[in-house]
């Protein structure tokens, strides 16, 4: 009898990827008006853009904040955070943890804003403040107000996206 092994896995057996699971959770539903007055964000009604489903799910809100004065964009996003921490178009800024999430603090320069994007195992939920615009110049103001708005609106922050 003879045995004929080969390297590899055959089509049947490789691993296909499990998609992620739908999102639940839209920042302007899910951020009510204590958790708004907490971040900062004034009591206005916040902007949704529309939904979107490719390349990977995403749903996002517009708010204002009051001190300092700058737009805040929250976003529900159905991607691994380890996305987001291989993204050549960010620099990192700080890797921390936020009600017990881990969250990557990141400059992105080509957009003008810092990122705080906060895990939730199959998603990730992005708090952006843009800079260059109104009284904010720098990354650093733009990453410190992101940092403080993800860090005040952590009490309401969702089981899962």
């Amino acid at each position: 009898m003879t045995l004929l092994t080969g390297c590899g896995n055959s089509p049947a057996e490789e691993s296909v990827a499990e998609p992620l699971p739908r999102l639940t959770f839209h920042p302007c539903d899910g951020f009510g008006t204590d958790a708004r007055a907490a971040a900062g964000i004034d009591d206005g009604e916040p902007v949704k853009f529309d939904n979107r489903e490719e390349p990977f799910q995403r749903w996002s809100c517009s708010f204002s904040s009051d001190d300092p004065y700058s737009g805040v964009v929250v976003s529900s996003n159905a991607i691994s955070l380890s996305k987001t921490a291989n993204d050549d178009r960010l620099t990192l800024v700080e890797d921390t943890k936020i009600a017990g999430h881990r969250t990557l603090l990141n400059d992105f320069p080509r957009g003008l804003a810092c990122v705080a994007s906060v895990d939730f195992d199959t998603a990730v939920l992005e708090i952006m403040v843009g800079y260059k615009q109104v009284v904010i110049e720098t990354a650093d103001q733009a990453c410190q107000l992101a940092l403080r708005v993800t860090q005040d609106l952590s009490p309401w922050f969702p089981e899962h996206l």
